[in-house]
């Protein structure tokens, strides 16, 4: 698909990854939902990028729950948001003409109303020309090169008027279990919103057939609306890890006509079939 540079990035197919930074976690068989570090997901497509975090004073570690993640497989060190964020810079500046959304989110502690601000203080302030800040959907053009800031956590009106703060999907709605067909929209600004898809609690077969793909088949994207889909879910086989489950969701939807554009995706463990279905034809 070319991308001209009118083009709101809601138009797009973005193909991403669920809690992305899970290749090296704790509690495999319940939190690793990824095999492939941040670099490997750039050079395999990977534009959108799922971001959960553990504030521990000034510093934001990387989390999946009650699991923490690591720079690698001996999982000595710790995973912070500033190797997150260097290996996003290094990649932008590499390629100007790329763009990326990163979904932000407050994954422990009790959630704070000073979690973003500190997060802001620490990571964007003095480096906002870095980031795509503002509350409506952006252009290709006035994102390229820059992380497309996709907040899931609240901050105070007050905040709001004082600081640019991203994209608002902090009123998110769980979905959970649900597996009705409603689609839940998430109002982003004044004239826009995001439609969501995150049955996170079912089963591959039931979210797929009563959830997923009634709303992929139902979902109009336009530059006023986000389709969000998770073709992802936290439901695991007895004695089995999150991979087999991966593997009979990424299946179904490898024979689904995704055709024009249908929004963004997130995946656990994506192969190399669901990535040419981004990324052929670019």
């Amino acid at each position: 698909m070319k991308l001209h540079s009118s083009m709101k990035i809601s138009e797009i197919n973005l193909f991403g990854t669920h809690d992305s930074l899970t290749a090296f976690v704790d509690m495999e068989k319940m939190c690793r939902c990824q095999s492939l570090t941040l670099k490997e997901q750039f050079s395999f497509g990977v534009r959108l990028i799922d971001v959960r975090l553990n504030r521990k004073k000034d510093d934001f570690y990387l989390v999946h729950s009650l699991a923490d993640c690591y720079e690698d497989k001996e999982k000595k060190v710790p995973l912070s948001f500033s190797e997150v964020l260097k290996d996003c810079l290094d990649f932008l500046k590499n390629n100007p003409d790329e763009f990326m959304v990163m979904s932000v989110k407050q994954d422990r502690g009790i959630q704070s109303r000073f979690f973003f601000p500190a997060f802001f203080s620490r990571y964007i302030k003095g480096n906002e020309n870095k980031w795509y800040l503002g509350s409506e959907i952006p252009t290709v053009k006035e994102c390229k090169g820059k992380i497309v800031l996709m907040r899931r956590c609240k901050v105070l009106p007050k905040y709001r008027k004082e600081h640019s703060c991203g994209l608002d999907f902090s009123h998110w709605r769980d979905q959970g279990k649900k597996w009705s067909e409603r689609i839940y929209p998430v109002k982003l600004s004044k004239n826009q919103k995001a439609t969501v898809q995150d049955r996170y609690g079912l089963d591959p077969r039931r979210k797929w057939f009563k959830c997923a793909k009634p709303f992929l088949d139902r979902c109009k994207c336009d530059g006023d609306n986000i389709c969000v889909h998770f073709i992802s879910t936290a439901y695991r086989y007895k004695n089995e890890s999150l991979v087999r489950t991966a593997k009979e969701m990424n299946g179904y939807f490898k024979e689904y006509d995704l055709g024009e554009s249908k929004g963004w995706f997130f995946f656990d463990f994506p192969d190399e079939d669901i990535a040419k279905m981004f990324t052929e034809g670019e």
